[in-house]
């Protein structure tokens, strides 16, 4: 009972930190590395052998125009890894949309932490022209290649603690469940087919603090029907989501940059198609 007792203290004193951090940094990453450097790198799970047949891919001409969310911008040398394609089709529904937009964000686009007190949340597009930026942006990106279909997953906000280090940062990650239910992860940047992992997976050396969590099929409502009124009046009651730890504010801060991020993304796409 003790040892229990202990580690219900230990839990809560973790999370509370957390929370003060929170506070004081908002999204900022403790260090200029992403998850895939501190996490990922010789922890992440490959379902399949690295030593695969590949093809290439076809490559794009550099000043390839931006027309509908999804289509690539510029020239692209990555290939295929026919056998982790099919296991995620085997693993998943729309597992070849699902393939394709992982592929997108563990290869295509690299790392860049942002200056201290600075968050902007890139749009899909400017994340494709860039190929750069950090969680938040690979998260939309994975996102919008996906937001039309029916997908069983979840636009996570939260902290990561490792638990060997004591390294903690907040975090935007994406919660994919498969066929039978069974939750992943997935994370960009890798550089390797290994960053869609099992959330069981994860205890062997992290700790995750959720604080919202946003169903896949109602990003896009959120957006368009309940934004204008969440910036007048808030009530956690009145919504489908997830929400932990009842801190409105940090809610709030993530809606108002939300709102600010999917207009300047429409407005972009709009100008695209003319």
């Amino acid at each position: 009972m003790g040892k229990n007792n202990n580690k219900s203290v230990k839990y809560v004193l973790t999370v509370a930190v957390l929370l003060v951090l929170w506070g004081m940094y908002c999204f900022e990453s403790f260090a200029d590395v992403s998850y895939a450097d501190l996490f990922l790198a010789g922890r992440g799970y490959k379902p399949v052998e690295d030593s695969l047949p590949v093809k290439p891919l076809i490559t794009y001409p550099t000043d390839l125009p931006v027309r509908v969310a999804g289509m690539q911008t510029g020239g692209s040398n990555i290939t295929d890894n026919q056998l982790y394609r099919e296991w995620c089709i085997k693993t998943f529904k729309n597992g070849e949309q699902i393939y394709e937009a992982y592929k997108e964000i563990a290869f295509e686009i690299n790392y860049r932490a942002e200056p201290s007190k600075t968050d902007y949340w890139q749009t899909p597009v400017e994340t494709r022209q860039t190929k750069q930026g950090d969680c938040e942006d690979s998260v939309f990106l994975f996102f919008s290649k996906l937001s039309g279909l029916d997908i069983d997953g979840d636009i996570i906000w939260g902290w990561v603690a490792d638990k060997e280090n004591s390294i903690a940062f907040a975090h935007v990650w994406y919660q994919l469940s498969d066929k039978r239910g069974r939750p992943y992860i997935v994370e960009g940047f890798s550089k390797e087919w290994n960053g869609i992992k099992p959330v069981e997976m994860l205890t062997e050396g992290e700790r995750r603090v959720p604080v919202l969590m946003l169903r896949h099929n109602q990003v896009n409502r959120v957006v368009d029907e309940m934004m204008p009124r969440f910036t007048e009046s808030f009530e956690e009651d009145q919504f489908t989501w997830a929400v932990y730890m009842n801190n409105a504010t940090m809610v709030k801060e993530i809606f108002q940059k939300l709102q600010v991020m999917f207009a300047r993304y429409k407005g972009q796409l709009h100008q695209s198609m003319y």
